[in-house]
């Protein structure tokens, strides 16, 4: 409170009360806190200080179905319900997963599967490398999985003339855990059947893992084109051996020596304070060289 007050310039609230998994009422009573605390601020201020407030996003993310729930219409009917007081103030939201998640599919070949512990086993190249939260924490971030012939049709026990069996579909990782579903009832899948992980935007395609020196994968847009058909596009290419070779790490050794240009981002070699050195071009003591300020070790 008193911070506000004595900033009168302070004009803004930020809370970020939601998360995945997290009811519509209880997020509402983080923002009516910071809605309490706005009007109070007001209150005190003798004026409309705090104009605005950043509810932050977290709407959750069904991940179990098609279906498109919470909505955003039911979080605004929550908020207008609980928190009527937060439509008198400017309103800014973060939504990303809600608006993100549903828009990505993750999709991946088996590449050859086998039957060994009573459930059969499929080998994908999609893992802990575009599902990490997934591979990681399976019982937290569940993903649906989607199986599909080779040619593209909808994989079924009856079309395909086999059996529903427990399944669990694997990465190409080096560690047991890497999987996107385990004991997962699914129609018999074969080496050449393809998988379809929808739910997969947002997080999961922002947090690429390059556990393994494993590719970072191509991503593709598309839309509907003026004839009708299915128009793609490339959002971002995949990465190639060269771009994974330079991101592990230099192709040389270098000494660590004042005029070598590798050691800084601007190509300049070591600033003075790096080298031992003042801004003057004094030397400096074991204890100051941590300390002074020099612009370009900050990157200002």
């Amino acid at each position: 409170m008193e911070a506000y007050l004595a900033r009168p310039w302070l004009s803004q609230i930020h809370v970020h009360s939601g998360s995945q998994g997290i009811s519509l009422d209880k997020a509402a009573v983080g923002i009516r806190a910071a809605v309490d605390l706005a009007e109070e601020i007001n209150s005190r201020a003798s004026t409309r200080q705090i104009t605005r407030i950043d509810i932050g996003g977290g709407l959750s993310v069904n991940f179990d179905g098609e279906d498109i729930n919470p909505t955003f219409a039911d979080y605004r009917s929550v908020l207008e319900e609980e928190v009527p007081g937060l439509f008198g103030f400017d309103i800014v939201t973060e939504f990303g997963r809600a608006l993100l998640a549903k828009a990505g599919t993750i999709l991946t070949r088996v590449e050859y599967a086998k039957t060994t512990g009573g459930r059969r086993i499929v080998m994908t190249q999609a893992g802990v490398q575009v599902a990490t939260r997934t591979a990681y924490a399976p019982n937290d971030w569940p993903l649906r999985i989607l199986p599909f012939t080779s040619d593209g049709n909808p994989k079924t026990a009856e079309e395909a003339d086999t059996e529903v069996v427990p399944t669990d579909v694997a990465g190409p990782a080096c560690f047991s855990g890497d999987l996107l579903a385990r004991d997962r009832m699914l129609p018999r899948l074969d080496a050449g059947d393809l998988v379809a992980v929808p739910e997969t935007g947002a997080y999961y395609f922002s947090n690429p893992f390059s556990y393994n020196l494993l590719p970072r994968v191509p991503i593709f847009g598309y839309r509907t084109a003026p004839d009708g058909g299915i128009a793609f596009s490339i959002i971002r290419r995949g990465q190639t051996i060269a771009e994974i070779l330079a991101e592990a790490g230099e192709a040389e050794l270098r000494s660590l020596s004042p005029d070598n240009p590798a050691l800084s981002p601007d190509g300049r070699g070591l600033s003075q304070a790096n080298r031992g050195l003042s801004p003057d071009g004094r030397p400096l003591s074991s204890d100051n060289r941590e300390t002074v300020a020099d612009p370009l070790a900050h990157g200002s």
